[in-house]
This record gives structure tokens, sequence and C-alpha cells, in this order.
């Protein structure tokens, strides 16, 4: 027969009281929570009163590494709020430099547009007293696809018409007695700083008359002389001479015509077409005499069907 133990007491626990929450009524604290309620809260230190009233800290009193931090940051912050505010340069855009970019945009914009295509360029001489009749050199302009003809004193707006092509697009200018001296008094000009030392790739020079005008310079690669003996030293040409062989190539050719009469030869004008034909095929242009074919059977086509005092 199994024996019943009686359950022991705890002597302990006799005193104990059910946990009451603070704030309920019907029952007292635990004495042990009633005296830690009564005690005073500890005082702030010393040293955190002096930071709060902004006091400063006695230079021998003993810190921690944490007061030192602090420390620190309030003598940066102190210093740069007596540090005096320096002006912060910004740059502006000046109002005269964006007039001036938007009137370069606005005027130079098409002059920066050059003409990808040669420039050959014919020059008539002076025409008074029979001297010259520009009639060869209109021949030759005319029959030249997108060639320009000008007049001998025309010499600014010879320049203009040169700039306004490519500068690696070659030049051809090809003058007659007057014309003849203008084309190397362009040559001249461009052979310059200013004017890029710009290449005149053929100068055809036909009985140039004039002064200074038998040295070619030598931005001119090529010049084919044509001059006539004559009773008159004024009333025909001179043979040229290269200032720098090195660069330029001068071919002088003496001929029979008359000064008047030298442009309108069909010997001279092919011989003058055939060199500049050489001047297009080495720049990878088509060839000048199928163009020139080409152009003649497109001006018959356009011909018949044009009204008669539009013709030819």
């Amino acid at each position: 027969m199994k024996t019943v133990q009686k359950p022991v007491s705890n002597e302990n626990l006799k005193d104990l009281k059910p946990f009451q929450p603070k704030g309920s009524k019907g029952h007292a604290l635990h004495p042990a929570a009633k005296e830690l309620k009564e005690q005073p809260s500890p005082d702030i230190s010393d040293k955190a009163k002096a930071l709060n009233e902004k006091e400063p800290i006695p230079e021998n009193s003993p810190t921690d590494g944490k007061s030192t931090i602090e420390s620190t940051a309030k003598s940066v912050a102190t210093a740069i709020a007596k540090a005096p505010v320096l002006p912060i340069v910004v740059p502006k855009e000046s109002k005269d430099v964006k007039k001036l970019e938007e009137k370069i945009s606005d005027n130079h914009s098409s002059k920066l547009s050059f003409i990808k295509k040669p420039a050959v360029i014919f020059i008539e001489g002076f025409s008074a007293f029979g001297i010259s009749n520009g009639d060869g050199i209109k021949d030759m302009a005319d029959n030249f696809p997108g060639a320009k003809r000008f007049s001998w004193n025309e010499q600014d707006r010879i320049m203009d018409e040169i700039k306004k092509h490519a500068p690696d697009q070659p030049v051809v200018l090809v003058g007659h007695s007057f014309g003849g001296d203008t084309a190397v008094e362009i040559a001249n000009t461009l052979n310059n700083v200013k004017n890029g030392f710009r290449a005149i790739d053929l100068l055809v020079s036909i009985d140039s008359v004039g002064m200074n005008h038998s040295i070619i310079p030598m931005n001119v690669k090529r010049n084919l002389n044509f001059f006539g003996e004559g009773v008159v030293p004024f009333l025909h040409g001179d043979p040229n001479v290269a200032r720098n062989t090195d660069y330029t190539d001068v071919i002088n050719e003496l001929r029979s015509e008359l000064h008047s009469k030298m442009e309108d030869s069909s010997e001279v004008q092919y011989k003058i077409f055939e060199s500049i034909n050489e001047v297009l095929s080495d720049n990878d242009q088509p060839d000048l005499f199928e163009e020139m074919q080409k152009n003649s059977v497109l001006l018959e086509i356009i011909g018949n069907s044009l009204p008669p005092h539009l013709k030819r």
C-alpha cells in the first residue's frame, strides 16, 4: 500500500502578496517599490550643467574622450560662426558675348557653306582701242560647265567668287590681255597668310599686258603662258618665269596670232581646255569634254522648247 506524502509548505512565500499594477485601487505598493520611489533622482553632473549653461570648462578639468570631442566641435562651430562671409563669384554670361555669338551665327552661317565644285574663272581684257574684243573669253566661259566670267577690273568680285569655293577644290584662272595681268595679281593676293596661301591649280595668261605680270608666285602650280610678237611692245606679252621652280611649272608658248585674235584661236582654246581637264582629272572630277557634250545636247533640247526671243 502506497503512502501519500503531504505537500511541503514554503515558509519563504508566506509574506508575498498578489501583484498589483501601478494605479490600481484597493492595493498598496510593495514596501521595496515604495522605498525606491521615495529616493531622490540623481543630480546632473557638473560637466553636463556647464555645457547646458554654456559655461566654459576649465582647461585642467578632467575630461573623457566624449567630452573632448564635444569641446572640439563646439570650438569649431564658434570659429565658423565668427568667420567673415566671403562672396561667391558666379560667372555670368555676358550679354555682349551672347549678342556677338548670335551675330556671328546669323551673318556668317551662310558663308561657311562652301561650294563643293572647282572654281573656273575667265577674265576679259580691256576692250577699247581694239586691244581685246573679249569674244574668245566669252565663248570659252559660255561653253564651260559652271564657269564664271569677269572683267579685268573686277578683282574684288573675283576674290569673292574664289572664296565661295571650298579650300580643297581646284582653282583655275584664264585671262587675256589685261585680264591675264589681273589673273597674276589675284594669284599674288591669295599668296599670303590672310588668305591661307590659297593655291591656284592652273593660271592661263593669254598675251598679258601691264606691269609686274611676268613673275608667277609660288602658290600657282602651273602657268600656261601664250604670248605673241608685235611691233608695239606694250601690245603683246612676254615670257613668264616662276618665282620658285620647286612649286611652279611655267610653260611659255610663242604664238603668231595678233594680240586681239589670240584668244579666238581654236588651237589656243583647245590647249586651255585640255590643261583644265588635266586639273579636273587630278581632283577626281568628271571629264570636261564629256560634260561639254552633255551640256550641248541638253541646250539643244531646251533650246527647241524655248520661245524665239530666248534662243541664242
